[in-house]
């Protein structure tokens, strides 16, 4: 029994001594990935009130389907899963987003969404807002 605890004396300080030699190790440090954004905008456009409403849903939109034109009083996001979202605003263009892409509809714009492409678009639209606040309104008509 002697010998064996000899032996793992020997062992521990010749570990220790081969560890002095090599020096300090530095401690493992993980660092987290940095933050990457699919969208980020400023805006002073999103609501203040008691309470609000966290809404989020999801939409397909078949090829060749065109929204109506429509208004929101409450900023909405949309990400793009699938596909490429074409959201026209009215006499500004059409602008263009594809999956993984994300946009920030502007608040009392006229605007609609379709698909212009051959596959359907697969969408999840986020809005938070007061309860009471419709999601869109639909525009008038000129």
């Amino acid at each position: 029994m002697r010998s064996i605890v000899t032996v793992f004396a020997c062992t521990c300080l010749a570990l220790s001594a081969q560890a002095q030699q090599q020096g300090p190790q530095a401690p493992a440090v993980t660092h987290a990935p940095p933050l990457t954004y699919v969208l980020k905008e400023v805006t002073t456009d999103f609501p203040k009130a008691d309470q609000l409403e966290a809404r989020v849903r999801t939409s397909t939109i078949q090829p060749g389907a065109v929204g109506e034109w429509h208004t929101h009083a409450i900023p909405v996001i949309v990400y793009v899963l699938e596909g490429t979202l074409s959201i026209e605003v009215k006499d500004r263009g059409t602008m263009q987003h594809k999956g993984g892409e994300a946009a920030m509809e502007p608040i009392n714009t006229v605007l609609r969404a379709m698909n212009q492409g051959q596959a359907p678009v697969k969408l999840v639209i986020f809005q938070v807002s007061p309860p009471e606040v419709p999601f869109s309104h639909p525009a008038p008509q000129h």
